[in-house]
Parts: structure tokens; C-alpha cells; sequence
């Protein structure tokens, strides 16, 4: 994903929208890239941000979510 940052990164798609929800409530734009494969159940899903933006996404998803991966 050119000219975006990942800010958060787990195996649970779930937990990725909530995230990304979690970004824009704040005015960050967000987006997830979901690689998680349903039918094994292994991947990753990826929340990014502009980079410009990645700091603040980064220190606020910190601040509220103490079990992040980053």
C-alpha cells in the first residue's frame, strides 16, 4: 500500500475494523487490509493511515488499546 503507514496489525479482521473505527472517530482516514484466509484461519489484517497521520494513529491506538500489535 504506497503512501500509507501500517499503524496496527493482528489476526483478528474484528479487531482491525474496530481500530480503524476507532482512527476516523478521531478524523484520522484508515483503511484495513484484511490477508486473513477464512478457510485456515491464518494471516494478518493490517490497519494503515497516511503517513503524515501515523504518529498520532500510533500514539492514540496505544493510549486505548493497551494489547495492540505493532
Amino acid at each position: 500500500m504506497k503512501d500509507w503507514a501500517e499503524v496496527y496489525k493482528t489476526n483478528n479482521a474484528i479487531d482491525a475494523e474496530m481500530v480503524k473505527a476507532m482512527l476516523e472517530d478521531q478524523g484520522i482516514e484508515a483503511v484495513v487490509l484484511n490477508k486473513i484466509d477464512s478457510s485456515f484461519i491464518f494471516g494478518k489484517a493490517s490497519v494503515y493511515c497516511k503517513p503524515a497521520d501515523e504518529e498520532l494513529a500510533k500514539s492514540f491506538i496505544n493510549s486505548n488499546n493497551p494489547e495492540t500489535h505493532e
